[in-house]
């Protein structure tokens, strides 16, 4: 099977007229309002310890607390994996892999998940009769 042809830049498509900002060059945008995640109650208590330790780097990074189901999907699997080193053993790599996977997705897996979280968002002044409503 042949591979199909490659990807555009955005230069080439402004050129040609086919450039969509929607599709070509996606922003997205963090709430400006960030609301620290909510701590389940099911929670064990060694995934309470992980969420207490973390809480403060996650919310500085933009995790809401419309990210409270994955921050303690995050708390639970980091309390196993440590769990397992300190019993003296090594976790197994697929452990080790999705934690990886959910510090990127929550912003502190170093600075590239930082870049990749998005901006703060900014007052929408397209719309000229928002005045008008009071927005």
């Amino acid at each position: 099977m042949q591979r199909g042809p490659k990807k555009k830049s955005i230069e080439e498509k402004k050129a040609v007229g086919s450039y969509r900002p929607c599709r070509d060059d996606p922003t997205i945008i963090l709430s400006a309002i960030i609301i620290p995640p909510k701590m389940p109650d099911y929670l064990p208590a060694a995934a309470q310890e992980v969420w207490h330790e973390e809480l403060d780097r996650v919310t500085q990074s933009g995790t809401s607390s419309l990210d409270s189901s994955l921050f303690a999907d995050y708390c639970c699997l980091a309390a196993i994996v440590r769990a397992t080193f300190k019993a003296g053993e090594v976790p197994k790599g697929n452990q080790l892999v999705e934690l990886r996977k959910q510090r990127e997705l929550l912003g502190i897996g170093g600075a590239p998940s930082r870049a990749q979280r998005g901006k703060v968002a900014e007052p929408d002044t397209s719309n000229e009769f928002a005045k008008l409503l009071g927005e």
